[in-house]
């Protein structure tokens, strides 16, 4: 039988999906001179943002996927750049032979164009739960929300 989550669950999973937005967006302070810590803070970003793909792009649960659909938001095609889609999905968590394609100037992380192409349609997702928020959501959740929104909105 086919998972079908109820309103109890999209309340639950609202601060899992929180989460994700945050450890994608959210860049901690590290030794940017240190190439091991900023490989690792820009591969624990570029997971995130692998996940946060997924969960807007995909329209059929496998098995007990969280989609954005759950949430009444439509499914987006983010529009990332085909290189970059190809780095998330081929160089991220696979070894593969295609790593050799890359030269000196294209072997840095595209953090920045990444996040660049993933933020609008956070940002539009973020609105969309304060508009429609679940069913039984508790207050204090909301305001994460309401703060990770306005974190997003503020002028820089």
């Amino acid at each position: 039988m086919p998972f079908a989550p109820g309103q109890r669950d999209l309340a639950a999973i609202l601060s899992h999906v929180r989460y994700e937005i945050e450890q994608c967006f959210i860049i901690p302070q590290h030794d940017t001179g240190d190439h091991h810590i900023r490989e690792s803070v820009f591969l624990a970003i570029l997971v995130h943002a692998r996940l946060l793909l997924d969960f807007f792009e995909t329209a059929s649960r496998f098995r007990d996927d969280v989609l954005c659909s759950d949430f009444g938001f439509p499914t987006t095609r983010v529009p990332l750049p085909t290189d970059d889609r190809t780095r998330l999905n081929k160089d991220i968590a696979h070894l593969t032979y295609s790593r050799l394609r890359h030269t000196a100037q294209t072997k840095p992380w595209p953090v920045d164009a990444i996040l660049g192409s993933l933020r609008p349609t956070v940002v539009a997702f973020i609105k969309h739960v304060l508009d429609h928020p679940p069913q039984q959501v508790e207050t204090q959740e909301l305001e994460h929300w309401r703060t990770l929104y306005d974190a997003f909105t503020r002028p820089a």
